[in-house]
């Protein structure tokens, strides 16, 4: 992600967080596509030579304003996948927190993946970038599975693909498309359910994993 130098001073820095968060809000309502430079410094109450200096273009705004929801979402994937076991209760956990973060930052998110899927240049890498990443923790705790507790499936990298696939899509239709924001019931009903699935995928019982069910 590529931006101008951070500023070096208090008020340069409250300037540059008014700018991030009026592009949140305007590339959320508008869309990316229809987002100018105008509806932003107009969002912020800033000029538009205030902007550039801060940033070099529009899609220099829209990475930064992605830097902090995907670092979140990334290391909402972190406590399930760092370790060799599972049970029931630390899935549905683990992913009730993937969806309470993209729920926080659920339309900037829409933005990016909308983007990804009419593979605008540049920005379609982005969010295939950090899926990969989260695809690949997920792999890693697969085999860690295998290892430890008799874990069986013909394509390691092809379930965590798939278990990555049932997060993106239920994140996507029932909270980045959602006409309202999402309830912390809501989003701990999706928590459980993806957790059913992949719990019933992999075989895994409240004492953890029964060799030979997946």
């Amino acid at each position: 992600m590529t931006d101008l130098a951070l500023p070096g001073n208090a008020r340069g820095r409250a300037s540059r967080a008014r700018l991030l968060d009026a592009a949140r809000e305007c590339f959320g309502r508008r869309g990316y596509g229809a987002t100018r430079i105008a509806d932003i410094t107009d969002e912020a109450g800033m000029s538009q030579a205030g902007f550039y200096r801060h940033f070099a273009d529009k899609e220099a705004i829209l990475l930064e304003a992605l830097r902090e929801p995907l670092d979140a979402l990334l290391a909402a994937t972190g406590p399930l996948t760092e370790g060799s076991g599972a049970d029931h209760e630390t899935i549905v956990a683990r992913n009730t927190e993937f969806f309470r973060v993209y729920a926080e930052h659920r339309q900037v998110l829409r933005v990016l993946r909308e983007l990804a899927a009419v593979h605008e240049p540049g920005l379609d890498a982005v969010w295939l970038d950090v899926r990969r990443s989260y695809v690949a923790r997920i792999e890693r705790w697969l085999r860690r599975l295998q290892k430890s507790q008799g874990l069986q499936t013909s394509d390691v990298r092809l379930l965590a693909d798939a278990l990555g696939g049932v997060l993106d899509q239920l994140a996507y239709t029932r909270l980045a498309l959602a006409p309202r924001t999402p309830t912390s019931r809501e989003v701990a009903a999706l928590g459980r359910v993806s957790g059913e699935i992949w719990s019933r995928t992999l075989g895994v019982a409240e004492a953890g994993v029964t060799p030979g069910r997946a």
